[in-house]
């Protein structure tokens, strides 16, 4: 483990002294504001991150997708960023975020310009088989995590991931209490003896549908399937809405997905006064909520995030 844990630190590190950009946003999470609120007996964390303007802001419709260079391309990436390849599927690439919302924050793309969505079979395993990847190859604790192309990517044109520590994650750190009080919807046992159980949570802000693996690394496509099958894809859109976080516990693979409703909440696009910035991606719905403007940091309550996630989310 020593070793892995030296082989990410090593290389964020030499990032963070080649790249001006990424060090000074990156330093700029050790004096960032924050204020922390409950919502219920959910933890969340509102976080003025002015960096992530040029993700909130991000136009993702076609036209201005077409508009400008892919910034996950490799031909298209910063001559600081230095990248990790990884053999998996197509091949992916490891990068450290400019952008960070959290310590260590990192992107995970595909090779090929790809749409952002997974719809085959082995793209459902790619959460599993990219955290495995991170904990053999370059530092345990990493929590992988997806947003979809109407869920907070601000690159819907190329297939991506991200990861961060699982120890800054909110959703994450609350784990135990929403595992103890999740209803049980299907339990399988794999050919290698694993358990694995789809478990359906309410006690959060929106609804979470977990898949937890104990003895294994890997979730029976069966299950998926099953869940999937009754999970519909809005009319014109390739894939049904949703964010997902998979991380490794022990001898634990979980992962757990955010089913979303709507792309932005109504204060989004709302005028005056009355407006509010917050443009959800997989961490907001973790319990991060993310605003660029610092007039939004301090106006922003407990009600307003409640509408927010009832909004974006689904209960």
């Amino acid at each position: 483990m020593e070793k892995q844990q030296h082989t990410g630190k090593e290389f964020i590190h030499r990032q963070l002294e080649q790249w001006d950009l990424a060090r000074k946003n990156h330093e700029a999470l050790e004096h960032i504001l924050t204020r922390h609120l409950k919502i219920d007996n959910t933890d969340i964390v509102v976080q003025f991150n002015p960096a992530r303007a040029i993700s909130t802001y991000a136009k993702v419709d076609k036209e201005a997708i077409a508009r400008r260079p892919c910034f996950l391309c490799m031909e298209n990436k910063p001559a600081e960023q230095e990248s990790i390849a990884l053999d998996i599927d197509e091949g992916y690439s490891l990068r450290i975020n400019p952008f960070p919302i959290l310590p260590a924050h990192l992107t995970l793309s595909c090779n090929r310009h790809r749409p952002q969505q997974l719809t085959e079979e082995t793209d459902y395993l790619l959460p599993g088989r990219l955290v495995q990847w991170l904990e053999a190859n370059f530092s345990g604790g990493y929590a992988v995590f997806y947003n979809g192309a109407m869920c907070g990517a601000s690159a819907p044109d190329h297939l991506h991931f991200q990861a961060a520590l699982q120890k800054d994650i909110p959703l994450i750190c609350q784990w135990p209490r929403l595992c103890a009080s999740a209803s049980l919807e299907k339990e399988m046992i794999t050919p290698e003896g694993a358990v694995c159980r789809h478990l359906k949570i309410t006690d959060y802000v929106c609804t979470l549908h977990a898949f937890v693996c104990d003895g294994g690394n890997t979730l029976p496509m069966s299950l998926l399937k099953d869940y999937f099958d009754r999970f519909t894809a809005p009319a014109g859109e390739p894939e049904p809405r949703y964010n997902l976080f998979a991380w490794q516990k022990e001898n634990q693979f979980i992962t757990v997905y955010i089913p979303r409703h709507l792309h932005r909440p109504s204060c989004y696009f709302a005028e005056a006064d009355s407006q509010l910035l917050v443009s959800p991606g997989a961490l907001d719905m973790a319990g991060i909520i993310v605003t660029p403007r610092e007039s939004d940091f301090y106006k922003i309550g407990v009600e307003d995030i409640r509408r927010i996630y009832n909004e974006t989310g689904c209960r």
